[in-house]
């Protein structure tokens, strides 16, 4: 992710991920029917006071008597359009307002949308950026000043002492402009997951056909995921299948499913560079770095003919059909469980499960305490009456039931009550993996495509529900850890002597956990800026090339093609500012540590 504004740090103070991992997850968020055991990873956890609300004055009092169409520009997200269904209904039902999400993702030129929008003056009426994006707004104007109204809504003033750390770095510190995103209030240095946000995962029945084998390394994995599709080169249904499928539309600076895919040795990508978890940087072409490493692996994958050639072209929408449909044999992401695990492919023994390679070393963020790198502001150009509107929304987008309907969805549809505890239903279990209809009541039509289209939240899943004494995240509930202990998780666990994948990791010393920090960076000059933009672009073609290169000459030939072209962009400068530019993150994850 990027950040661009120089600001002063006491290191004597823990702030959260610029990262996303940890509790703030994206894009098939809150899947439930996945989880293993209870297990949760935790360092020091802090309680957090807050102070404002109880004396603060009431909000405004919005009025709903006109229906209102929120232009809601956000870059997380991966729908362009008019919020529908289910959750469109129940926002349009609450606050007479209809969501229209302007997704730069999706938009086919997303830098070309942005700088439209900042030259008309209006980005959104609410507004999804990256930190770095949100300090230029800021300092342009775009975005509305909340200091004066923001602790009268308690919700949002909840999680006061994360946005006011977060906007001392935003214009001249003194005042409100930002929400970050992925907030949680377990504490600074935790990790309460029940799994790691990346790392390899193999259906266990295909990984138990191919023999089980222990994986040291790489080329074993490629090994093992070699036999499953020579195995089943089709899916149920004869549909054609391979070991790894790749999309392209989640590409910024980089290739992202290489540099996901970086962290299972020990650095993640930031900008031009790479962050270890032993706080080294170095530039991303580094040839020791894990950047190749990632690259080559799905180069050698290739040469084996494992990967979807489908890859280059697709999107994200038809990955997820092929995941629902068993075409893809690695997932990476903890996430995609959601798009097929259920308790009772657990008993068959077919869910995907987290296969050990024993060389690895997880790079893993904490939970997201004071954010997660993005963050949500209101235009400034929106009248006043809209802005009591948009407020009043925010503020029950951060309630229990705005939070709860965020990550479990609805009650009787997607769970029920049970002595205070929360229980999927069989449509719950099923949501992102099967088309579950939704009754016209509720919104009609199937649930995933009605559900929220902002993906991104102000609270993170692993935050805890006052209503429940349990986390948001369904994966998270006991109700749902005591359904998912079936036939896959208790053979992992006789054959991993451990609870999961989090306790595996630790106990063998293969993962490493970071404190998450949130600091808003250097900002990027205008040569910088345009050199970022054209060594992005020689990156991302270079490395889809290289996947897909005749052999290994023709690869490490168009590896040394693509860093000399980057040197002539001024690569070296770039990678400079870079190392400047997250030092200062580093030094507080010292600090934090």
């Amino acid at each position: 992710m990027k950040f661009k504004k120089i600001a002063s740090l006491a290191l004597t103070t823990v702030m959260a991920a610029t990262m996303v991992a940890g509790c703030g997850q994206t894009a098939a968020e809150s899947t439930g029917g996945n989880a293993q055991s209870e297990t949760k990873t935790e360092t020091t956890t802090t309680t957090t006071e807050t102070t404002s609300g109880d004396t603060a004055a009431a909000p405004a009092e919005a009025d709903h008597s006109s229906e209102y169409t929120v232009d809601f520009y956000n870059v997380a997200a991966n729908f362009q359009g008019v919020q529908s269904g289910w959750y469109g209904k129940i926002v349009k039902d609450k606050f007479n307002m209809d969501l229209n999400i302007i997704a730069p993702q999706v938009s086919g030129d997303g830098a070309a949308l942005y700088q439209t929008r900042c030259a008309a003056g209006a980005l959104g009426d609410l507004i999804i950026l990256d930190n770095a994006d949100a300090q230029e707004c800021v300092e342009s104007g775009l975005i509305h000043d909340l200091t004066d109204v923001i602790e009268q809504y308690p919700n949002l003033a909840k999680f006061m002492p994360q946005i006011k750390q977060f906007n001392s770095m935003m214009g001249d510190g003194t005042k409100i402009y930002a929400i970050p995103l992925e907030m949680n209030n377990n504490g600074p240095t935790a990790y309460k997951q029940l799994h790691v946000y990346s790392y390899p995962r193999i259906g266990w029945d295909m990984y138990n056909e191919a023999g089980a084998p222990k994986l040291a390394n790489l080329d074993d994995l490629l090994s093992c995921l070699k036999d499953i599709q020579t195995a089943h080169p089709t899916n149920d249904k004869g549909d054609p299948a391979y070991a790894i499928s790749l999309w392209k539309d989640w590409d910024s600076q980089y290739m992202e499913c290489v540099a996901q895919l970086t962290k299972w040795y020990g650095q993640e990508v930031n900008g031009s560079v790479l962050i270890g978890t032993d706080n080294s940087i170095v530039p991303l072409t580094d040839k020791a770095g894990a950047y190749y490493k990632m690259l080559n692996f799905f180069y050698k994958a290739n040469q084996l003919g494992l990967v979807d050639p489908d890859s280059a072209t697709q999107d994200w929408n038809s990955m997820v059909s092929k995941m629902q449909d068993k075409r893809v044999y690695l997932f990476w992401y903890s996430w995609q469980y959601g798009f097929w695990n259920t308790p009772a492919k657990g008993e068959e023994g077919t869910n995907y499960i987290e296969i050990p390679v024993a060389d690895t070393n997880l790079y893993q963020a904490s939970d997201t305490y004071y954010g997660d790198g993005r963050v949500l502001c209101v235009g400034s150009q929106v009248s006043d009456e809209n802005f009591a509107r948009l407020m009043e929304f925010l503020d029950w987008y951060a309630s229990p039931e705005g939070v709860q309907i965020q990550h479990g969805g609805t009650e009787g549809l997607i769970y029920t009550v049970e002595n205070g505890k929360y229980k999927l239903t069989e449509d719950g279990i099923n949501r992102f993996s099967a088309e579950v209809a939704v009754p016209e009541d509720q919104g009609g039509g199937n649930w995933n495509d009605g559900n929220n289209q902002i993906n991104q939240w102000i609270v993170a899943s692993c935050d805890i529900n006052p209503d429940t004494n349990e986390p948001y995240g369904t994966d998270m509930w006991s109700s749902t850890i005591e359904m998912n202990q079936t036939k896959t998780t208790k053979e992992w666990t006789e054959m991993y002597g451990a609870a999961d994948d989090v306790e595996y990791l630790l106990n063998n010393k293969m993962m490493t956990v970071v404190p998450s920090i949130n600091i808003a960076l250097a900002i990027d000059s205008t040569d910088i800026s345009l050199i970022r933009k054209q060594c992005g672009d020689t990156i991302k073609d270079a490395s889809w090339r290289m996947v897909f290169a005749k052999d290994d000459a023709d690869f490490e030939a168009q590896w040394d093609a693509m860093t000399e072209q980057l040197k002539g962009l001024g690569w070296d400068d770039l990678t400079a500012f870079d190392t400047e530019k997250y030092q200062p993150m580093l030094d507080a994850r010292k600090a934090a540590q």
